[in-house]
């Protein structure tokens, strides 16, 4: 039974009542059961609406499980293979602010070390993530590769990547920049060049500290909130904002 029908019932119910007689009490009680369900089925409601309209962004809980379980598998692929990785971008922000990915975000960024990836040829990095159930793909001109599940997914959402960028040290400004054929014409001045996404090397020295993220532990840079100021640098100081 609908609400609206359910307001029609206790209206009858209550015209009723005022010919039962003797009866009354139980027609009261009829009233005060249809009066309860009646609520009960409001506050639903109305707690669905609220969940619909105020957050059209969070990421299911089934969708998060997906991407945690990639992103275990990708950071302890990339431990085995010696590569030097580490939250960076909307991740590290959700791990400063939400110790875990931002509510609305179903992918995870990780930038790290292009010296420590061009040890290995492509094709062996291709092999290692096929025998994981994972498909890479490699950008040249952004620098980062993209990395998903190989395996059929629900369909009901999109499924979760992880994306890896790529960054190196231009010795001439002593400063990690962002690799890719888009940026290596460009001249090694990070001011002028903000695409450069410039930061200085000793925020990502070895040992890397570890920060929680959901149920995960990862690789984090030295200082989260330096690193922020170079991703960011208009609006480092505020917290994201979903774009959705």
């Amino acid at each position: 039974m609908n609400i609206k029908r359910m307001r029609v019932s206790i209206i009858t119910l209550r015209r009723k009542c005022r010919s039962w007689g003797h009866q009354r009490g139980l027609c009261v009680l009829s009233i005060l059961v249809s009066l309860v369900i009646l609520t009960i089925r409001y506050l639903t409601i109305t707690e669905r609406v609220e969940e619909t309209d105020l957050n059209p962004c969070l990421v299911p809980k089934e969708q998060r499980r997906w991407l945690f379980h990639l992103l275990s598998t990708v950071s302890s692929l990339l431990s085995h293979l010696a590569i030097t990785h580490f939250l960076c971008y909307d991740s590290l922000w959700g791990a400063v602010q939400e110790s875990g990915p931002l509510p609305w975000d179903a992918h995870a960024h990780l930038c790290a070390l292009n010296e420590k990836v061009a040890v290995h040829d492509e094709a062996e990095l291709l092999r290692a993530f096929r025998r994981r159930g994972l498909a890479l793909e490699y950008s040249s001109a952004e620098g980062q590769y993209t990395i998903k599940n190989s395996s059929a997914i629900p369909d009901k959402w999109e499924a979760p990547t992880i994306q890896i960028i790529l960054f190196e040290e231009d010795d001439r400004v002593h400063m990690l920049r962002r690799v890719g054929w888009k940026r290596r014409v460009l001249p090694p001045d990070c001011d002028a060049h903000p695409s450069l996404q410039c930061f200085p090397p000793n925020l990502v020295a070895l040992p890397l500290p570890e920060r929680p993220f959901g149920p995960l532990t990862l690789p984090a840079p030295r200082e989260d909130i330096d690193l922020l100021k170079f991703h960011y640098p208009d609006t480092w100081w505020r917290p994201l904002l979903p774009q959705c």
